[in-house]
C-alpha cells in the first residue's frame, strides 16, 4: 500500500538522518559538558557558544565535527506503529462507504483505535525531530570561520475529530425462515436506498471464538447501541434482544475476510477499552459537519530545512578582563513541506516525475543572522571564573516553506553563562534566559546545565561530563560524557549523550532512551 510504504519511507529517512535538537549545533566537546560553554573561552567551539570566547589561549585551532542525535518525544513512534499497523483497514472501510458493502469487528476496531492514537499524538509535545550537523571550523587569534551543513526536519501529528460515516438508519424485517436484522449508515431515511455498513445476524461460523463473541455482545455492543441512541438513532429492539446474532455476524465478517482469531481477540479487547469508548464517545458528539472518512484532514505534516551555514565571528577586549565578540552568519539552503493525509485516497507522493516533486515539496531559501556575546573574568585570586552572555539569532533567520504561508525560523535565545577553572579541574554552570520553540509545535527548549573536565597534567584523555534539564517539557533531561586525546597537535573528541526515559515502539519492544547523541570531532592546535 503506497500510504504505508511512504510511512515507512518517512520512518527510515529520520533513523538513516537521525535528528535535530538545538544541542547538535554547538559542536562535539560543548555537548559533552551538557552545552555548558557561553562563558568558555579559547577555542574554536565559542564561534558557535559565544563568539567573545574566541580570545586568548590557542592561536590556531581546526575542527572537523559530525554530531547526530535520535529524538522523539511523547512516545510517538509508539503512535505512529499503532496507526501503520491497522493502515490496510482504512481502505476496506472506504470501501464499504462508497459500496454499501459490510465491515468486520476487525475493521471497526482498527479505525476507533487509529482515531484514538490520532488524538494521543495531537497533545502538545508530540512528534519528532530530526537532522544531522557536520562542519569544518578553524580560529586565529581572534578571529574565526565556520561551515556547516545542517538538517532540521519535524514531524507533526494533526487530527480532525469529524469522523463521519453518514446517517444513521435502523431497521428489521422478516424473510422466509430467516430474521435479518440491519444496521445501515446511509445518507437517506429510507432504507430501501440506504447505502453504507450492513450487519446481519447469524450464527458463528467458529467456534473458537465463541467466548470473544460474548465478550463482544456484553461489553462492546451495549456501548455501541447506547450512543447510537444519544445520536437519536432508533435501534429496533430486535437488533437489542439479538445481540449475541449482530456479533456473530462480526466475527464471521473478520475471519471471512483474512483476520486471524488472535486479530479478533485483540479487536475486541481494544473495542472493550474504557479510555477508547469515552474518547469516540466524545468525538461523536462533538462532530458538527458531514465529513466522510475518505475527506478527513488527519494526518502527519513533515517540514524542514537542509541548509549551509558560513560563519564569520571576531572577539574585540575593550578592557583585559572584559571580552565582547560578533557572529555573523549567511544561511542557504532548501526546505520542504508534506502534508501528508492518512486515510484519503490521494495521500502518496507519485515518485515517477522526480523534477515535478522537487517542485512541489522543496523551495529553495536564504537567511541571515547575527549572534552577540560577552565574557567578564572575575578578578578572584587562585580560581579563574569567567562570566559569559550570549544573545543568540539577534537577527532571527527564517526559511519560506514551499505550498504554504508558514516560515520555519530559528528563534533567538539569550544565555547566561559561569565557568570556574582550579588546577586540573573546570566545572560550569549554563542558563538559558528564555523559552525557545522547535520544529515540534509544543515541543520547546529552556535549559539549564552542568558541566566539569578533568584534564590530566601527564598523556592521558580528558574526561567530561554533563547534565542537561530542559525546564520547558517535563522529564526532558540529558546525561553527557565525552573523551578528549590529544598527540602534540593534534586532537580527537568523542562524546556521547542520552536521557533516561524511554520510548515505547510497540506494545511489545520499548527502547531504553527517546534522546541519544552520537559525535567525534578531529582538530589541530596550537
Amino acid at each position: 500500500m503506497n500510504k504505508k510504504i511512504l510511512l515507512m519511507i518517512f520512518l527510515l529517512l529520520i533513523y538513516v538522518i537521525n535528528s535535530f535538537s538545538s544541542l547538535i549545533r554547538l559542536g562535539n566537546k560543548p555537548l559533552s559538558l551538557g552545552n555548558v560553554y557561553t562563558a568558555y573561552n579559547g577555542d574554536v567551539y565559542s564561534l558557535f557558544t559565544n563568539p567573545a570566547g574566541l580570545y586568548g589561549d590557542k592561536m590556531f585551532d581546526l575542527k572537523l565535527d559530525l554530531l547526530s542525535n535520535l529524538n522523539f518525544t511523547g512516545n510517538i513512534l509508539y503512535n505512529i506503529n499503532n496507526i501503520i499497523e491497522n493502515s490496510d483497514k482504512f481502505e476496506k472501510i472506504l470501501q464499504s462507504q462508497q459500496e454499501g458493502t459490510s465491515i468486520d469487528i476487525v475493521q471497526i476496531s482498527s479505525l476507533l483505535f487509529a482515531i484514538k492514537n490520532l488524538v494521543e499524538i495531537d497533545k502538545p509535545g508530540k512528534g519528532m525531530l530530526v537532522g544531522i550537523n557536520g562542519g569544518m571550523s578553524v580560529k586565529f587569534k581572534n578571529f574565526a570561520f565556520g561551515v556547516r551543513n545542517v538538517t532540521d526536519i519535524g514531524l507533526k501529528p494533526r487530527v480532525d475529530t469529524n469522523f463521519y460515516l453518514g446517517s444513521i438508519s435502523t431497521y428489521s424485517s422478516n424473510f422466509a425462515m430467516n430474521n435479518i436484522s440491519v444496521l445501515k449508515f446511509t445518507e437517506t431515511n429510507n432504507p430501501s436506498n440506504a447505502e453504507g455498513i450492513v450487519l446481519t445476524t447469524s450464527t458463528l461460523k467458529y467456534e473458537n471464538l465463541a467466548s470473544v463473541r460474548d465478550d463482544l455482545a456484553e461489553n462492546v455492543l451495549p456501548w455501541l447501541i447506547n450512543e447510537l441512541e444519544k445520536m437519536n438513532v432508533k435501534v429496533p429492539q430486535e437488533i437489542k434482544d439479538n445481540l449475541e446474532g449482530i456479533a456473530n455476524t462480526l466475527i464471521n465478517l473478520s475471519v471471512d475476510n483474512g483476520a486471524s482469531e488472535k486479530d479478533v481477540k485483540n479487536a475486541v479487547e481494544q473495542l472493550k477499552d474504557p479510555s477508547l469508548q469515552k474518547l469516540i464517545s466524545d468525538i461523536l458528539h462533538k462532530t458538527t459537519t458531514s465529513t466522510t472518512l475518505e475527506h478527513n484532514e488527519s494526518g502527519l505534516t513533515l517540514k524542514g530545512v537542509n541548509y549551509t551555514e558560513l560563519i564569520l565571528g571576531y572577539s574585540y577586549s575593550i578592557f583585559s578582563n572584559i571580552h565582547l565578540g560578533v557572529g555573523i552568519k549567511y544561511l542557504i539552503g532548501k526546505t520542504f513541506y508534506y502534508n501528508f493525509k492518512i486515510f484519503q485516497k490521494n495521500r502518496a507522493i507519485d515518485f515517477k516525475d522526480i523534477m515535478d516533486l522537487e517542485n512541489k515539496l522543496i523551495r529553495n531559501s536564504q537567511a541571515i543572522g547575527l549572534d552577540l556575546g560577552a565574557i567578564y573574568k572575575l578578578p578572584i585570586p587562585v580560581v579563574e571564573v569567567n562570566l559569559g552572555l550570549l544573545v543568540k539569532n539577534l537577527i532571527e533567520p527564517y526559511f519560506n516553506l514551499p505550498n504554504t504561508d508558514e516560515k520555519l525560523k530559528l528563534p533567538r535565545q539569550v544565555k547566561l553563562g559561569a565557568v570556574g577553572s582550579f588546577k586540573i579541574l573546570k566545572f560550569g554552570l549554563d542558563l538559558d534566559l528564555n523559552k525557545v520553540e522547535t520544529f515540534v509545535e509544543g515541543y520547546n527548549i529552556q535549559n539549564v546545565a552542568l558541566g566539569v573536565e578533568v584534564i590530566p597534567p601527564i598523556i592521558l584523555p580528558s574526561l567530561r561530563l554533563g547534565y542537561l534539564k530542559n525546564l520547558a517539557y517535563e522529564s526532558d533531561q540529558i546525561f553527557s560524557v565525552g573523551l578528549g586525546f590529544k598527540i602534540f597537535i593534534v586532537n580527537f573528541d568523542l562524546c556521547c549523550a542520552f536521557n533516561s526515559q524511554k520510548t515505547r515502539i510497540n506494545k511489545d519492544f520499548v527502547l531504553p532512551t527517546s534522546n541519544l547523541f552520537l559525535g567525534l570531532s578531529l582538530g589541530v592546535e596550537f
